[in-house]
């Protein structure tokens, strides 16, 4: 256990004397935190539609109105001319293009369907289906209040319907996207600091010296992770702090069950660290294999896309990322108050990436006794 302790104080040692280390530890992360929680935004603001009024009468008006009157839409005069319309589209000055036929009002008014032409800029798919969801919204209400105010009776029944927004009601995207963030950050600084450490090493010649003290291997693997493994849940417990004083999150569910979770994520995560340093000459090589690691963790952890809407194959290598069990489950515990009967598949899951990634390293790093 002494020994064990030596190493730690060493590692600890070798950690606060980087200056710029220790920055890259404790300042980066929690500013990238507060930026990237606040500009990994998926809602979609200030949309700018156009309208081509062929009818140009009250009721056009009263549409287009409609619009104006929602966040989510920026009225910007056309033209009555599509082909200047198409001009303002290839110059991305335009999201969507709104074209009222001729005798428009007069079908309204008999209870009739009328078209309205809506063309919406695809280049980005997700902007656009977002746009189309907006405008279907939009025109709904509008149909719905002209049918009120006509007093036109409805060909098919008409249902009243009563939404309850569970857990996140307010539709707050910052609660969804921090504990995610968070978790990458964690993950970030847990491999890369632990890949670069016996590179490290290895360059300055010091890891000859570290194989022929009189220590064995698990001591010596231990007494290298364990300083980056306190570390790790340091930056938990400091970017919970930020995240429940900067952005007002609430947490449902057991901070000791966060903790938990992350301590086992810590313990997979600082295995594969260690093993990239065992196999990397360099670290230039390290961090070339550490950031390739990382992007798949992160793309493939459904923080930016959900994984149910990945092709099946992307679905199945998912399932091999210790980075999307532990933003799933972190996420259940803080937004939704999940107990621990809820998470124990995710911890079970972790608990095997850790154990698997560890075996590899004991087996995988060689030290003379």
């Amino acid at each position: 256990m002494k020994r064990i302790i030596a190493i730690v104080k060493k590692e600890f040692l070798q950690v606060f004397r980087n200056k710029m280390l220790s920055k890259i530890i404790f300042i980066a992360p929690f500013a990238q935190l507060i930026i990237l929680t606040y500009a990994a935004n998926f809602e979609i603001n200030s949309l700018s539609i156009g309208f081509i009024d062929r009818d140009n009468t009250v009721v056009t008006r009263e549409l287009k109105d409609a619009f104006s009157s929602s966040n989510y839409f920026k009225v910007y005069p056309v033209p009555m001319n599509y082909d200047k319309a198409l001009k303002q589209f290839e110059n991305d000055e335009l999201d969507v293009l709104i074209e009222i036929p001729n005798k428009f009002e007069k079908d309204v008014i008999n209870g009739e369907q009328p078209t309205i032409s809506i063309s919406i800029n695809s280049i980005n798919s997700m902007k656009a289906g977002v746009a189309s969801s907006y405008i279907g919204d939009v025109i709904s209400t509008f149909a719905q209040k002209r049918m009120t105010e006509e007093m036109v009776v409805p060909s098919s029944p008409q249902f009243k319907v009563d939404y309850r927004d569970w857990y996140n009601p307010k539709f707050d995207y910052k609660t969804f996207m921090l504990s995610g963030i968070l978790c990458v950050l964690i993950t970030i600084i847990g491999v890369l600091l632990t890949s670069l450490n016996i590179v490290r090493e290895k360059e300055v010649g010091t890891i000859e010296q570290l194989n022929v003290t009189p220590i064995t291997k698990m001591q010596f693997i231990v007494g290298k992770l364990l300083p980056f493994g306190i570390i790790g849940l340091v930056q938990l417990t400091l970017g919970l702090i930020i995240s429940i004083v900067v952005f007002g999150m609430v947490i449902e569910g057991s901070v000791a069950l966060i903790y938990l979770l992350v301590a086992v994520y810590l313990f997979a995560l600082l295995g594969i660290g260690f093993l990239i340093s065992t196999i990397s000459e360099t670290q230039s090589q390290a961090m070339f294999i550490t950031v390739f690691c990382m992007f798949l963790f992160i793309l493939l952890s459904g923080l930016f896309t959900p994984v149910e809407s990945m092709p099946s194959w992307a679905q199945m290598i998912t399932k091999l990322n210790p980075t999307y069990y532990i933003i799933e489950s972190v996420r259940m515990v803080i937004i939704k108050g999940s107990e621990f009967a809820s998470v124990q598949y995710y911890l079970m899951i972790l608990s095997i990436f850790a154990v698997v990634t560890n075996t590899i390293v004991i087996i995988k790093y060689k030290k003379v006794n």
